[in-house]
């Protein structure tokens, strides 16, 4: 390998590291089940409580008995709980009841000092959605300070285990104009926090919170807002607040520079990557240039027998490696060369007999491993084949294949070939690099994401249809390849249309013996031998065709194909973001890091 290569090579890699580093997620249980939305609106009282509605949208891929939800109430002064509605997919809204029975719409609650369980029976099947209302009432939620009143609160708490979707939390205090209403979230980094200072509001959305991940809010306003509040502090709170506040705006901040600086420069190093191959590519085409061949004139019919071997003419025709239909057009063949004998048994079975050295390493191997070493049947074959868990078989016949399709390349334009091989190879590098520039571009402008997207595309479709029209014009074949390739394929249009022509008036039945072979290869045995029969005699065939004669036209005759046992060997062997982040609570983004906020054990989930 060059420099060159090695440092491109290395460019690729350290670019494909990046961005799995930068997109990792940690690997979790997946859920039959998402929650779709994700909605809470909470009315904070002038007394410092909370009226709290809560409403979650499932849909579910597998069947459940029912949902259930988690309160925190660790850090307030208890709860009361109030109902919970249930609507499944379209139908009407049922209040559910309290009750053990289990029965749809009911409910059980458990509530403790430290959380509120509600555990809702509703039973769903796959593709329902069933959207749910909880209404519960929190005490204590904002503490009045000497100089400030405090909410800190965090709403989503770790107990989902599924990534929430479509949230949006809304905070109303019971006043308006609050001058001096301040707000931070603290939650994904990519989360939107509004601050309506005149309805007295804060709105935090976030179009997706990962599981297990919570999303808290820090509300600071006048303690004339909960002016009946009975809990209450004398310290002064608010400075600290305020600069504890700061600090986790700047980290957040800090943050979400390092993560847009290293988007850049990764959508930068995969622009240049994807930029220098495109040059690359271009500049190693228009060097190397294919040699010109000129096709000959289509072949229709043609009488002569092909002047290589069946399998290696299937070969040839096919422009890849030969099929089970080709070995066993040389199994045929090596009967004709008397080397091994061919007799049809009872039950449509057929025997193969070693009658002196074989030259097919495959057949060799079918004596010795699946038979007697002198002989063996096709029944065994294929039950050797369907127990065959080390792939054995398989293996025979791969070597064989690659043994075969060697022999060809003495008609392949090896120079055309590398052009072709090339052509694809650099079409699939732009587009996997283009495919790979556009991912790292998601998190930039939406105009720059949209003119990579098409520029990445359109290069890709001309690179496509470049070699698309490239193998269509080049040939792949020498001039010798083009006409072997030629005439084998007007010998294969004379056996397909067989049913056409007079067989005994295009040769003598010694001819048609040496043809078999070759019909065998194309999968066109049955349909020869059927016309041999109507145009030949019984007795000429019996006396002239000693050794097919058994095979193809005594009795029903047999259809003699190997693809069963080869098959049946395969699979014995193969069965084995954009915005900053306000330090003085005003809207802006999400922050990271925690105030302190209640309510951190909260969640929920399906049963």
């Amino acid at each position: 390998m060059t420099k060159q290569r090695q440092v491109w090579w290395g460019l690729m890699l350290s670019m494909l590291f990046s961005i799995g580093v930068f997109c990792w997620q940690p690997l979790r249980a997946l859920a039959d089940y998402q929650i779709n939305q994700y909605q809470v609106h909470v009315n904070v009282q002038n007394d410092g409580s909370a009226e709290v509605t809560q409403a979650l949208t499932y849909i579910f891929d597998d069947d459940y008995h029912g949902v259930f939800n988690v309160q925190d109430l660790r850090g307030i002064q208890g709860a009361n709980f109030e109902s919970v509605t249930t609507q499944l997919n379209s139908g009407p809204v049922i209040k559910a009841t309290a009750a053990t029975t289990g029965a749809n719409n009911t409910y059980q609650l458990s509530q403790n000092t430290d959380r509120m369980r509600v555990k809702l029976y509703r039973s769903v099947s796959d593709d329902d959605r069933l959207q749910v209302v909880y209404r519960y009432h929190l005490k204590g939620v904002v503490t009045n300070y000497a100089d400030t009143a405090d909410l800190n609160w965090k709403v989503i708490g770790t107990g989902w285990d599924v990534a929430l979707h479509h949230v949006k939390i809304t905070m109303q205090l019971p006043a308006k104009n609050i001058s001096k209403l301040q707000a931070w979230t603290h939650g994904p980094l990519n989360g939107q926090t509004k601050v309506d200072r005149a309805a007295g509001k804060v709105v935090m959305t976030v179009s997706r919170n990962p599981a297990n991940s919570f999303v808290e809010s820090h509300l600071l306003f006048p303690t004339s807002v909960t002016a009946k509040n009975t809990r209450t502090s004398t310290k002064n709170h608010l400075k600290a607040a305020q600069q504890q506040e700061a600090k986790l705006v700047a980290a957040a901040n800090k943050k979400r520079q390092q993560q847009r600086l290293l988007q850049i420069v990764l959508v930068g190093l995969a622009a240049i990557v994807w930029l220098g191959t495109v040059i690359y590519a271009v500049v190693w085409l228009s060097r190397h240039r294919p040699n010109h061949h000129q096709r000959p004139i289509p072949m229709a019919h043609s009488f002569d027998v092909p002047l290589v071997g069946p399998a290696l003419a299937q070969s040839v025709w096919r422009d890849r490696r030969p099929d089970s239909r080709a070995l066993s057009a040389v199994i045929l063949k090596a009967a004709a060369n008397r080397e091994i004998k061919l007799e049809t048994l009872p039950g449509d079975e057929v025997q193969l007999t070693k009658l002196g050295p074989v030259t097919s390493e495959f057949l060799e191997k079918c004596f010795n491993k699946v038979g007697t070493g002198q002989q063996f049947t096709l029944s065994q074959l294929k039950k050797f084949g369907k127990h065959d868990k080390k792939g054995r078989l398989s293996k025979w016949f791969d070597r064989w294949q690659t043994a075969v399709r060697t022999e060809t390349h003495v008609y392949d334009d090896n120079q055309n070939i590398g052009i072709l091989n090339h052509w694809v190879g650099f079409s699939t590098a732009i587009t996997a690099l283009g495919a790979m520039m556009v991912v790292t571009s998601w998190w930039q402008a939406t105009s720059v994401f949209v003119s990579l997207t098409t520029l990445a595309s359109l290069v890709a479709l001309v690179s496509w249809v470049g070699y698309l029209v490239a193998r269509q014009r080049i040939e792949r074949h020498t001039d010798d390849g083009l006409m072997l390739k030629n005439q084998i394929n007007g010998f294969r249009n004379m056996l397909k249309d067989i049913g056409h022509f007079n067989t005994a008036e295009i040769g003598d039945l010694i001819l048609w013996e040496q043809i078999l072979p070759y019909a065998a290869a194309f999968g066109l045995a049955k349909q020869v031998a059927n016309k041999l029969a109507m145009d030949f005699s019984d007795v000429d065939l019996a006396d002239n065709m000693i050794i097919y004669y058994p095979i193809f036209f005594s009795g029903n005759g047999l259809d003699f194909d190997l693809s069963g046992a080869i098959n049946d060997s395969f699979s014995g062997a193969i069965s084995s973001s954009n915005s900053a982040s306000s330090s003085s609570g005003s809207s802006g983004g999400f922050s990271g890091g925690s105030s302190g906020g209640f309510g951190g054990g909260s969640g929920g989930g399906a049963f």
